[in-house]
């Protein structure tokens, strides 16, 4: 199984009046350096968590239909594509009917609804894609305050060295681990 990013986050986690002000910055001329540095501190923190904060799109890639298709980020959203090669090789698009998105478990399940099973498929490589939106919504509104706090200390430790380090930053992201 091979999961990818394909369509990254359009909007960052928290705002950028927010992230300047953690960093003590005045003006905007250094905005773009201020994204980066808050686009970074998120992918770690999703890293960290297993977890989209803000909606993106992902594809899941298999060799054949598994019982049960674990999907990459929490919270699972929306199922964009079920996308597989029969058994003679041509691409074919699954029914949405045919799969049930299960967004209450975490991680998240794509599993055949109800009464339905998988299609066989060709033995190949990658015969199997599912593409899937991941996040909590389309911008910084949605994402929960222990994420964003997490993401501003640790905006406020990049741009003030000096600032002394708590180690209990990270413990604001423990509840928002995805086990896998």
């Amino acid at each position: 199984m091979t999961d990818r990013l394909v369509t990254p986050p359009v909007n960052m986690a928290v705002a950028i009046v927010d992230a300047r002000t953690h960093a003590r910055i005045d003006g905007t001329e250094r905005d773009t350096e201020i994204e980066l540095v808050v686009r970074s501190i998120t992918e770690d923190a999703e890293h960290i968590c297993g977890r989209a904060f803000i909606s993106q799109t992902w594809r899941v890639t298999l060799d054949a239909f598994p019982d049960a298709i674990q999907l990459p980020m929490s919270p699972a959203a929306s199922v964009l594509s079920v996308r597989y090669l029969d058994e003679n090789g041509f691409d074919q698009a699954l029914d949405p009917a045919d799969y049930y998105l299960d967004k209450v478990s975490e991680p998240g399940y794509l599993i055949p609804a109800s009464g339905r099973a998988w299609p066989a498929t060709a033995a190949h490589a990658n015969a199997v894609s599912v593409d899937v939106v991941c996040g909590f919504g389309a911008d910084e509104s949605f994402v929960p305050a222990s994420i964003k706090g997490y993401i501003l200390a640790k905006v406020a430790e990049h741009f003030l060295p000096t600032l002394p380090k708590s180690e209990y930053v990270i413990r604001s992201l423990d509840r928002w681990k995805v086990y896998r």
